[in-house]
């Protein structure tokens, strides 16, 4: 009897070491496939490259933060002494007016050398020297432009800010008056021009002629003036092309 119950105990004893066995090699893979994820992870995090700084626009910590301002949609001219503003880019155009310190003028241009601007004065487009301005603004957005020769010596400076106005006194009748600077001081006269030919011949030192001239709906106009002398004409001072559609009859 003894021997019997000893023999069920070894079996017994073996039954559980088999299934112990078995559970072991079981989970190994398991195991080992949880230390390889780890060590996988902890290589990826190793040789993982460093996050860039995120750059904030607020101030971080009480630092403050510069933020460039946005470029002006229009470059300006901000005088910082007087100076001329000449026909052209260089000393020997003729001055057209002289600008003033804190003057601003819109930027249109700038001559090749950088020596020069472009700027909208109160008497018309002339060249600044770059000395005597301050630009304000997108100074890359400001194109180069190529001056025309300076005019010859002794021709009378080219009229300053030419301006129209019009009225109808009838349906077939327009009355356009020009007005603009007299800028040169050596002009024996003015010329005035319609649609490119001269119309009238004008006294030194004129500033305004009205043109008493036909009309039709919509009937376009271009004026031009120039100051002459016996050496020559200035360049022409232009308005550019207009019509009398929207002109209202008395």
């Amino acid at each position: 009897m003894r021997r019997f119950l000893a023999g069920i105990c070894v079996l017994t004893l073996a039954l559980l070491a088999g299934n112990l066995t078995k559970e072991l090699a079981s989970s190994s893979p398991n195991q080992s496939g949880i230390a390889t994820a780890v060590a996988q992870t902890m290589q990826a995090v190793g040789s993982a490259s460093p996050t860039a700084p995120t750059v904030f626009d607020t101030p971080v910590f009480g630092t403050p933060t510069l933020i460039a301002p946005s470029p002006s949609a229009t470059p300006m001219a901000v005088i910082k002494t007087t100076a001329s503003c000449r026909s052209g880019p260089a000393e020997t155009y003729n001055s057209i007016t002289d600008v003033n310190p804190n003057q601003k003028a819109a930027v249109l241009g700038k001559d090749p050398s950088g020596d020069y601007w472009l700027i909208v004065s109160p008497s018309g487009e002339c060249w600044v020297a770059a000395q005597s301005v301050t630009i304000t603004g997108n100074i890359l957005a400001i194109p180069e432009l190529t001056p025309l020769p300076p005019t010859p010596a002794g021709v009378p400076a080219e009229p300053g800010s030419l301006f129209y106005s019009y009225s109808c006194p009838s349906l077939t009748e327009a009355a356009i008056t020009l007005t603009w600077k007299d800028v040169a001081n050596d002009e024996t006269g003015y010329r005035v021009y319609r649609n490119g030919a001269p119309i009238t011949e004008l006294p030194a030192n004129s500033t305004t002629y009205t043109d008493d001239t036909s009309r039709s709906s919509g009937s376009t106009f271009s004026y031009s003036v120039e100051a002459f002398n016996s050496i020559g004409a200035s360049a022409q001072r232009t308005t550019g092309s207009f019509n009398l559609g929207n002109c209202v009859s008395p």
